[in-house]
């Protein structure tokens, strides 16, 4: 099968992020083969998409952040990527990987407190953050089984 993909770019606005959680979450609502429901990927990809905006670009509007959203054989792997200021690694190694209690009706009081690495770890498989020639990349990846 080959690798679908779907590349979703918006301004850092977070006015925004609602939106790419209501495209990612009907990307995933048609994938079968998910061990986990799309509004826990959607509430990854919020999490990772208001980081970027929050930390990333102080809350300053104007700026892009890009969401990759790629499908193959037996992964999903979804990309957030940003220009803005780094990450210190060190948060994503030592984010505790105790994730609360999420459901569906809890995604939006979840996601305003804080937690959004340690969410991101819980839920995904592998989580890696990298910075190369000015673009930060946080990568997560869910495979199926």
């Amino acid at each position: 099968m080959e690798n679908k993909e779907v590349k979703i770019i918006i301004n850092s606005d977070l006015k925004n992020v609602s939106l790419v959680g209501r495209a990612i979450h009907e990307l995933c609502a048609g994938i079968s083969r998910f061990r986990v429901e799309p509004y826990e990927i959607e509430l990854c990809v919020v999490e990772a998409v208001n980081n970027a905006i929050e930390h990333a670009y102080g809350k300053e509007k104007g700026h892009e952040v890009e969401v990759r959203f790629s499908l193959g054989h037996d992964r999903l792997v979804v990309d957030i990527c940003d220009t803005g200021k780094p990450m210190d690694v060190r948060l994503l190694e030592q984010a505790d990987q105790s994730m609360p209690e999420t459901h569906h009706d809890g995604i939006h009081a979840i996601a305003e407190q804080g937690r959004g690495l340690p969410i991101i770890k819980e839920i995904m498989d592998t989580v890696i953050y990298e910075t190369k020639s000015g673009k930060n990349r946080l990568s997560m990846t869910k495979f199926f089984g």
